[in-house]
């Protein structure tokens, strides 16, 4: 079970909750046994008594008959003083109770004996009119239970009371914090999440509002980013335009190294553009359909070798079908495969994926120098290159792998680099 707030503080509240309970019934519990144990040591003295005083007004001819009355329907023995006694054993408090009382009540000293033999049996000698008399209690000691089993169902009944309190409590507490938490993750894919309510405890709204606000701050920016720099990509399209014509248009005596150098400008000019396009094209989630992966491959792969003899090499069911962005599909394997041929020292790169229950792994293998483990995670990061210089030729324009995480983190798809073995570096791709 994950250790949330929501469980965390239901347990503390609950537990502390269940040992006052616990607590609370033990020691009422005590106090009302020990008042049960007065009322009945105060009757077993008055028995006692009235028992001694009887028999010492009885005729000697009726003391046998009394005795055997008297030990059936009382449980009292009266002794014929021979019992073995155990004078230096403990006596329980409940029986020097009862002893203090008969004594008070006969006006002389009354003692405890435990009969050595019994360990259930203890004598009460007194003496009476001056008649020496011991009597025998059977059976007369206090229950050996703590807890009557009355508490034990109250104290069960008041702690799932107590439990599904803190239970509400703690749901009422942490709702808003578990609604925050995926209004935070839907942010951080780059897409707007529906307002918190702003209502309830005031900690709770204004945290509420707060959030909203920056809800809306965050949202306000990307969409000022991705107007910014499709205005700015569109723009630089006309004066492209134009430098393309004027190329083309430049009299046929002109150098051909100029002209040559001016179509390379054009080109990755345009390659920027594009980059750009493709970046704020990313922010905005397209609609989903049905794609056969192995056609969307077939295409890339036409696309990005035609004008070079690096070889893909492609394996994977044939019948693969992902419900997904096509666009956003195209855009990571594009960008992905472009950088394993690129960095793949000219050496054959490998594509291979599995479907799985809706699910699309894709592998791109290369067997260029690897990437630094110190770098795998920034080479997702805007204008972030490997090659040390800025030169779009040998390095691109940084964009590529920037554009694969903002759709990846937007589809919550997931992306995994790892050093290929024999060298080289693997790039997984989880489409869900």
């Amino acid at each position: 079970m994950r250790k949330t707030l929501f469980v965390k503080i239901a347990i503390i509240i609950s537990s502390a909750l269940l040992l006052l309970q616990v607590l609370s019934v033990a020691v009422g519990s005590y106090y009302m046994k020990d008042t049960n144990d007065q009322e009945r040591a105060g009757e077993l003295a008055s028995l006692i008594v009235l028992t001694a005083q009887t028999y010492v007004d009885l005729p000697e001819d009726s003391k046998k008959a009394f005795a055997r009355r008297l030990k059936y329907q009382d449980h009292l023995i009266l002794g014929r003083g021979n019992e073995h006694l155990d004078k230096s054993g403990a006596i329980p408090l409940y029986y020097r109770v009862v002893a203090r009382q008969v004594s008070e009540q006969i006006g002389s000293p009354v003692r405890v004996v435990k009969q050595a033999d019994r360990s259930e049996r203890y004598w009460l000698e007194m003496t009476l009119e001056g008649q020496h008399i011991r009597l025998g209690v059977i059976n007369k000691r206090r229950p050996e239970g703590l807890i009557p089993k009355v508490a034990i169902m109250i104290m069960g009944a008041i702690a799932l009371i107590a439990i599904l309190a803190s239970l509400y409590l703690m749901k009422k507490i942490t709702r808003p914090l578990e609604k925050m938490a995926v209004a935070a993750k839907t942010i951080g894919r780059g897409q707007k999440p529906e307002p918190l309510e702003e209502s309830g405890l005031q900690e709770f709204s204004d945290t509420a509002k707060a959030f909203n606000q920056m809800s809306r701050d965050v949202h306000d920016l990307l969409e000022n980013r991705t107007v910014l720099l499709s205005g700015i990509s569109h723009d630089i399209r006309t004066p492209l335009t134009r430098l393309a014509l004027v190329t083309e248009m430049l009299p046929k005596e002109t150098d051909d190294e100029l002209q040559g150098e001016l179509r390379n400008v054009h080109r990755d000019i345009e390659r920027i553009v594009t980059q750009y396009l493709s970046l704020t094209r990313s922010l905005d989630k397209s609609g989903t359909e049905s794609i056969v992966f192995s056609e969307l491959l077939n295409d890339v792969i036409a696309e990005l070798t035609f004008d070079t003899d690096q070889q893909v090499m492609s394996s994977g069911d044939e019948d693969v079908v992902i419900t997904t962005s096509t666009y956003a599909l195209r855009a990571v394997v594009v960008n992905i495969l472009s950088n394993a041929l690129r960095y793949g020292d000219d050496k054959a790169v490998e594509v291979c994926w599995k479907g799985d229950g809706g699910a699309l792994e894709i592998s791109i293998l290369d067997r260029g120098t690897g990437i630094p483990d110190e770098q795998k995670e920034a080479i997702f990061q805007p204008f972030y290159r490997l090659e040390g210089s800025r030169n779009i030729s040998t390095g691109g324009t940084g964009l590529g792998l920037a554009i694969v995480n903002q759709i990846a983190r937007q589809y919550d798809w997931t992306i995994e680099v790892c050093d290929r073995t024999g060298g080289g570096t693997e790039v997984i791709v989880r489409v869900s």
